[in-house]
C-alpha cells in the first residue's frame, strides 16, 4: 500500500509538472455581448435611508481581452482589456423630479430612457479549471473602471445630456464577479457588476449606482 501510494504522488507530480508547462501565458481575445443595466438610487429623508432601484435597459458591449499568467505551476491569471459599454435604465415616474437633469423641472407621469456609453478597463484574477483537453471553466472577480465618454436621458419629447455640469460624473468603479467557460477557442461567459461609487455629480445626500449584468461570448487565439 505504501508503494502504491508513493507511486500515485509520483506519477500526479509528474503529470502537474506536464500540465503546468501547457498554460499559456499570454492568452488574447474578443468579446461582445448584452448588458442589463439598471441604477440603484439612495436618499437620507428624516432620519432614515431610503433606496429604489430603476427598471433594466438591455444594451450591448464589445471589447478585447487579455490574461496574463501569474503562477508558472498553477492557471492563475490576471485579466484585463479595454470595452466599450453601454449602461442605463428605463423608469417611468409620476409627479417626480429629477435633481440630475434640471433643478427646476417637474415630470408628470413621463417615461424616461437613458443610455450611457462608458469605456470600461477591468482587473480580474481568474482560474482555469481543466475539465478537458478543450475545455475550461474560469470563475473571476475584481474591479472595474470606466469613463463616460457620452449618454443621452430622454423624458418624454425631450432629450438632454446624461453626462456634465449637474448631472452625472463620468467615472465610474465598481466590482466585477462571474464565471466563464471556455469550448476550444470559444468563450461564453456571466458576470455580475454592482458600481462601487455614486455616479450623481455634486454634493448631497443622494447616491446613484450603476448595476448590471452582462453576458458575453468570445474568441480567444
Amino acid at each position: 500500500m505504501k508503494k502504491f501510494t508513493l507511486i500515485f504522488i509520483g506519477f500526479f507530480a509528474v503529470y502537474a509538472t506536464v500540465l503546468a508547462q501547457n498554460f499559456k501565458k499570454d492568452i488574447f481575445g474578443i468579446r461582445l455581448g448584452l448588458n442589463s443595466s439598471s441604477m440603484v438610487e439612495s436618499a437620507e429623508s428624516f432620519g432614515m435611508s431610503i433606496s429604489a432601484e430603476s427598471g433594466s435597459r438591455i444594451s450591448f458591449h464589445v471589447g478585447v481581452s487579455y490574461q496574463h499568467l501569474i503562477v508558472p505551476t498553477i492557471p492563475l491569471y490576471l485579466e484585463t482589456g479595454l470595452y466599450f459599454t453601454e449602461k442605463g435604465f428605463k423608469q417611468t415616474l409620476d409627479y417626480s423630479s429629477i435633481p440630475i437633469l434640471e433643478p427646476d423641472i417637474t415630470i408628470n407621469a413621463h417615461k424616461i430612457n437613458t443610455n450611457a456609453m462608458y469605456l470600461k478597463l477591468p482587473l480580474l484574477l481568474n482560474y482555469h479549471f481543466i475539465l478537458g483537453s478543450n475545455i475550461t471553466i474560469q470563475p473571476f472577480a475584481g474591479f472595474y473602471l470606466a469613463y463616460g465618454i457620452g449618454g443621452k436621458m430622454k423624458i418624454g419629447g425631450g432629450k438632454h445630456n446624461f453626462f456634465g455640469d449637474d448631472r452625472a460624473d463620468r467615472l465610474d468603479l465598481g466590482g466585477r464577479i462571474g464565471v466563464g467557460a471556455t469550448f476550444d477557442k470559444i468563450y461564453i461567459g456571466i458576470g455580475y457588476e454592482p458600481g462601487l461609487i455614486s455616479i450623481l455629480d455634486g454634493e448631497g445626500d443622494s447616491t446613484m449606482k450603476n448595476k448590471n449584468w452582462a453576458f458575453s461570448i468570445g474568441y480567444n487565439f
